[in-house]
């Protein structure tokens, strides 16, 4: 077979790929841009497509429901990802010795990663009832008179979204982590032992340094799945009370799938995208600062 037929071949493997792609990748996005141009109602069909300009992009700076959800996320994540990538470390350095039934162990905290989120958020939910959860009731019998909202209560309703997300995404980041851990040398360790170090010294010193670049794999997913938060918030709080927990996508949705406004939705959803892509460049850039890819 000569090249031109093997090349022929190659590419024929790769059309159904790339047609998907373009189909449902490509195109979308192109005709997403096309519409945050335009004033258009998703059942008036094409012809009732109205050229506006820049008005849904101007709409934007007016929008309390936008300006709330930018809010929202961004606390979500400050919020969120610390304490997700701190318990994610502790937790793959406790699994990585041998303790009493660490595969199961491992196996538990595994699970509602991969858990139906639907399903996870509702028992989640009546987890945490004000009045009828277990949740509350233990804290009742230990005596806390100002008991939380959790969902139905603005004050909490967003910490509760966020320590269910991080609920769901702690198995994932653990095993990322206990992967890089099994990856170190223990020669490492054995010479920081002949120089007296203690386990403190050499998690600063020894174990950080060398996961980092796992670290910075596991922040830069995880903020971006933490501006993606979308089913947790439909299902436990629909966006409320009020606005306490609206997020980006949740408000895309609502305005594209609910009010049928497509173009400003759209819009919406650009500058949602050039947001997510500024946050991450910051990231990249500063990750040259504390990223360690020299062991």
């Amino acid at each position: 077979m000569n090249k031109r037929k093997t090349n022929l071949v190659a590419y024929l493997f790769i059309l159904p790929s790339f047609i998907s792609f373009m189909a449902f990748m490509v195109f979308p996005m192109l005709f997403s841009f096309y519409l945050s141009f335009n004033n258009w109602n998703l059942f008036g069909g094409i012809s009732d497509m109205e050229f506006i300009k820049f008005d849904n992009y101007a709409k934007i700076f007016s929008d309390d429901y936008f300006k709330a959800a930018i809010s929202n996320n961004l606390i979500f994540t400050l919020i969120a990802i610390p304490i997700l990538i701190m318990l994610a470390i502790i937790i793959a350095i406790l699994l990585n010795k041998k303790i009493f039934l660490r595969g199961t162990i491992r196996a538990m905290i595994y699970m509602p990663y991969v858990a139906t989120i639907t399903a996870s958020a509702v028992i989640f939910t009546v987890l945490f009832h004000p009045e009828y959860g277990p949740i509350n009731n233990v804290l009742r019998s230990l005596g806390v008179e100002n008991l939380p909202g959790w969902t139905m209560s603005s004050k909490w309703a967003l910490i509760t979204v966020a320590l269910f997300w991080i609920w769901k995404q702690l198995g994932y980041s653990v095993v990322i982590f206990l992967s890089a851990l099994q990856g170190i040398s223990r020669s490492y360790y054995e010479a920081a032992d002949i120089d007296g170090a203690n386990e403190f010294k050499k998690f600063i010193y020894i174990t950080l340094p060398l996961i980092s670049p796992t670290t910075f794999f596991v922040l830069i997913t995880s903020v971006i799945a933490s501006f993606k938060v979308f089913a947790e918030v439909q299902v436990m709080t629909g966006g409320g009370p009020g606005t306490s927990t609206m997020t980006m996508v949740y408000h895309i949705y609502r305005t594209g799938f609910e009010y049928f406004d497509m173009g400003y939705a759209s819009a919406v959803a650009w500058i949602f995208f050039l947001l997510v892509l500024v946050v991450t460049v910051i990231q990249w850039i500063g990750q040259k600062k504390w990223v360690n890819y020299d062991a």
